[in-house]
């Protein structure tokens, strides 16, 4: 369990009270380098408690948020997932400095971990919110959170509703993952790739892959979106399928990469979590490509990943704080909010140094223009897949 507490000096002040025999202060502000074992949780880095010289000047910035005490849970395995628990954690951060308002963090190794942090900050009673990254927070939040019947949550990434504790915040994944399949498949026609001023050229098979994590209906229809995105413009294309079975397992991630790679495809789509940097390595050892998902992923590797297709998780969190703030602690609890094209809820970029052709821009432009109308339904389940019939410029 990788838990620690928001503690001034906490080892020194120990030996102090060792020396002293002083009874252990009851209050806790500041930060301290944390132990492995404590059963405490991490302050986030952009929190503004300190000392009491500081507090005036934040009564008096105005801040919508100031005064209010978050607390962030991450996806299971904590941080340096590259996906939505790193996502997570900096968007909190950002609508921290904009807001005003104090947070923590921990970051869970287990499910057991999960619960056990959810009582935690429940039975501090210190935190206005606390906020569940990813599917992983749901079934704890159910299990536990009835015995804290005044504590509200934020379910993030997740569509769930009629608990009248929390509020969920999803995404239109299948729309995400829609466009990331129009890419991959114009981009497979095309027959190369120019990243960087560097040409690789390839033989068209009209092979796409598409690996997730868990295959759970929350989140396998980022991938049915994806597969009826390369159906719309190339009908006779084929995808290749995987399924992980983890969410951080790198190595099993680069061994159906590698399968796919060598069957022919040259485009991986993914929604499989940190696990995806196994991936990475396998279009590294076969010279092939990559489309990111939930962030930005052109950092993890500037001449392999072609683009992203993903959540604007920034936006979404300064949101939904903001909301919090500015109507006295009330959201629309019990209930879930789609984060999808038509809202801006989702976002898609290329690696900038792509020489994307013309026609492959124009082609992405209007199928982002026509889920944003409406005009498009993507898929969320294989069923719906096999139906969908719409073909790009009939």
């Amino acid at each position: 369990m990788k838990k620690r507490l928001h503690i001034t000096l906490v080892l020194f002040l120990t030996v102090m009270l060792v020396l002293t025999g002083c009874a252990a202060p009851a209050a806790d502000t500041g930060s301290t380098a944390p132990e492995e074992e404590a059963e405490v949780a991490v302050p986030a880095e952009s929190s503004e408690t300190g000392d009491s010289e500081e507090a005036p000047a934040a009564a008096e910035s105005g801040l919508v948020c100031e005064g209010k005490r978050f607390a962030l849970i991450t996806t299971i395995g904590g941080l340096g997932d590259g996906a939505i628990g790193d996502a997570t954690y900096e968007g909190i951060g950002l609508a921290s400095e904009e807001l005003g308002f104090e947070w923590d963090y921990s970051e869970p190794m287990s499910a057991p971990d999960y619960e056990a942090m959810i009582i935690e900050y429940a039975e501090s009673g210190e935190y206005d919110l606390i906020f569940l990254a990813g599917n992983d927070g749901l079934d704890p939040v159910e299990a536990v959170g009835p015995d804290y019947p005044d504590q509200k949550f934020i379910v993030y990434d997740i569509q769930a509703e009629g608990n009248e504790q929390y509020i969920s915040e999803y995404f239109a994944k299948n729309e995400i993952g829609f466009i990331a399949g129009v890419l991959a498949a114009l981009m497979e026609e095309k027959g190369e790739v120019t990243i960087a001023g560097k040409t690789t050229t390839f033989e068209p098979t009209g092979k796409i892959g598409l690996i997730i994590g868990n295959e759970v209906p929350s989140t396998v229809n980022a991938l049915t979106g994806a597969a009826a995105g390369i159906k719309y413009v190339k009908p006779e294309y084929e995808y290749l399928y995987g399924i992980v079975g983890d969410w951080k397992d790198q190595v099993k991630n680069k061994e159906l990469a590698l399968s796919m790679y060598d069957q022919g495809a040259h485009f991986i789509f993914q929604n499989a979590g940190g696990g995806a940097l196994g991936i990475i390595a396998a279009a590294q050892e076969r010279d092939q490509f990559f489309i990111g998902y939930d962030t930005d992923q052109t950092k993890w590797d500037p001449e392999r990943v072609i683009g992203s297709s993903r959540k604007q998780n920034n936006a979404t969190i300064l949101r939904v704080f903001k909301e919090y703030c500015e109507n006295g602690g009330e959201l629309a609890w019990g209930t879930s909010e789609v984060n999808n094209a038509a809202n801006g809820g989702i976002g898609f970029n290329y690696n900038p140094d792509l020489e994307v052709p013309e026609d492959v821009a124009k082609t992405i432009d209007e199928v982002i223009l026509a889920l944003k109308n409406g005009e498009i339904q993507a898929p969320n389940t294989w069923d719906d897949v096999d139906k969908f019939d719409a073909v790009y410029g009939d």
